[in-house]
């Protein structure tokens, strides 16, 4: 049983790896998609990180503005004798001031994560952009794989197709060779055949007539 589950194992595995491969291409081009996806949900949290921080600052420089304008009057009131005022804005110095430093702090640990975002989405966006260019050479290498597949194949077929053709036509000329052979043996057979006849005939005195010279000479005579 033991072995019966690794067997099993074995196979799914084999299995899925095989299928993996088969489906390389449009695994990764899933898998660049989804990680398009993400990189895109980073960018849009930078860029709340950010809208965030620079909130942050503008409220550090209204805590500065508002230190500032405490401060001119606190001065104003010493000046005229008003301690009561004085201390009392004080008191609102300090906690501002307070405030300004917690926030400070705050905002410079934000301002160092956020540049560290915006590294990781750098790198995040370079590393797609790699990933698309391989896409796109791993898809021409397919492309041309599966083309050569197929022109090897073709190539095979044909190979096949034109030696039984040159075959065919091998026999084909045999064929008409001997049928040419036999035409002439006949050809000459009934020359010879026809040739033999004639001879024959001929020698019986059974041939074609001759013309008698003598006959020519008493014609020409009985025409002079």
């Amino acid at each position: 049983m033991r072995t019966l589950s690794f067997l099993m194992r074995g196979v799914i595995a084999d299995n899925a790896q095989a299928i993996h491969d088969a489906h390389a291409v449009t695994i990764l081009r899933q898998q660049i998609r989804d990680a398009a996806g993400a990189l895109a949900t980073a960018r849009r949290e930078l860029a709340v990180a950010m809208a965030y921080h620079a909130a942050e600052a503008r409220a550090l420089a209204a805590i500065g503005g508002r230190i500032e304008t405490l401060t001119e009057g606190a001065r104003r009131a010493l000046g005229d004798g008003r301690e009561d005022l004085g201390t009392e804005a004080a008191i609102h110095i300090a906690a501002l001031e307070d405030e300004r430093a917690d926030r400070r702090a705050a905002a410079e640990r934000f301002a160092a994560e956020v540049e560290r975002l915006k590294r990781l989405v750098a790198q995040g966006g370079e590393r797609l952009r790699d990933l698309d260019r391989g896409l796109q050479t791993a898809r021409t290498t397919e492309a041309l794989r599966r083309a050569g597949l197929e022109g090897r194949r073709a190539t095979t077929l044909s190979a096949g197709a034109l030696g039984e053709a040159e075959r065919t036509l091998e026999r084909l000329r045999a064929r008409q060779a001997a049928e040419a052979d036999v035409a002439a043996a006949l050809t000459e057979l009934e020359a010879e055949a026809t040739g033999g006849i004639e001879a024959d005939l001929e020698a019986a005195g059974y041939g074609r007539p001759r013309t008698d010279p003598r006959a020519v000479l008493d014609r020409l005579r009985a025409r002079t």
